[in-house]
């Protein structure tokens, strides 16, 4: 577990989040949800990997139409592919082949 990218990976969810929440009951509700496990990230207080389906919110994005908002899909799969422990090497092979480029750390 890499506690200083999911501290980053949180930050940059939490602002966008920020922004959406103002107008966007379904992004406001996505925060409620994941405030507990922003802070414990931010303060870098998780230190084992989770469970996929142990972090909460997916269903917002299906079911209320929050995956209309790239930037924030985008950030949410980032935070909780650090959550469960970092990007495998198939991911990684699957990012660099989609000209994404790779993590630094």
């Amino acid at each position: 577990m890499n506690t200083d990218r999911l501290k980053l990976k949180s930050l940059a969810l939490r602002a966008i989040l920020d922004n959406l929440k103002l107008h966007i009951p379904a992004a406001r509700q996505l925060g409620v949800e994941l405030e507990p496990l922003l802070d414990l990230a931010e303060q870098q207080m998780i230190l084992t990997p989770m469970e996929w389906h142990d972090i909460p919110g997916r269903y917002l994005f299906t079911e209320e139409g929050l995956q209309q908002h790239a930037e924030l899909e985008h950030a949410f799969a980032e935070f909780r592919i650090e959550l469960t422990g970092g990007e495998s090497p198939t991911l990684r092979r699957l990012k660099a082949s989609m000209g994404e480029r790779p993590t630094e750390w």
